[in-house]
């Protein structure tokens, strides 16, 4: 990180976590980017973590993060240097842990999940266009199934005929109503993404 990011305001701090395993572990940041409100919250969060051993960053994520229960991340791994180096450019904090390759920088925002590290090293033009196409694979994604299930179920009457009664033909030997098949659907495409 220190060989591309060569400026004095680059603050890397050190302490050390956990009773029995005293595993040293820095935060990085820069000076005059990063919020200092952050920086405070993210040491005090630090310092109240009281565990008999720190293996490995996921544990620091479990202890310092706002809400265990949400589905979404509150913060990311990574174990690539441009990556990091780009989360400290951008006023965000990083976590070093001793014995891993793996950093967890915050905090994070919802665009960053659609962020492909790559996209640094593309035309900017070139990047847009597929950022623009993940975001609309999100929304295919997310509104697709569920217009399928609006449409076959409750409102069969926005549907040409033809199409009507193919549909219906095709659903004759379905056991499952509409929302347990579109439920199926995607849970076996999620373990297919899973297995590969």
């Amino acid at each position: 990180v220190r060989r591309r990011l060569r400026t004095p305001n680059l603050v890397i701090e050190g302490l050390n976590l956990g009773r029995m395993t005293n595993t040293s572990v820095a935060v990085a940041y820069l000076k005059g980017v990063v919020s200092p409100a952050l920086v405070q919250e993210v040491k005090q969060r630090l310092e109240r973590i009281d565990i008999d051993g720190i293996l490995e960053g996921s544990y620091i994520e479990e202890l310092i993060q706002d809400d265990p229960y949400t589905p979404f991340p509150q913060m990311i791994y990574t174990e690539r240097p441009d990556r990091v180096v780009a989360s400290l450019l951008q006023g965000r904090v990083c976590i070093f842990t001793d014995g891993t390759p793996m950093v967890l920088f915050m905090p994070v925002v919802f665009q960053d999940m659609l962020q492909n590290p790559e996209d640094y090293y593309e035309r900017y033009h070139y990047a847009s266009a597929i950022r623009l196409l993940r975001y609309m694979g999100l929304a295919v994604a997310l509104l697709l199934p569920s217009l399928y299930v609006a449409v076959i179920t409750f409102h069969q009457e926005m549907l040409p005929t033809q199409l009507l009664i193919s549909i219906a033909a095709s659903r004759e030997g379905v056991p499952f109503p509409a929302v347990v098949e579109a439920l199926i659907m995607e849970i076996t495409f999620e373990a297919l993404r899973e297995a590969g």
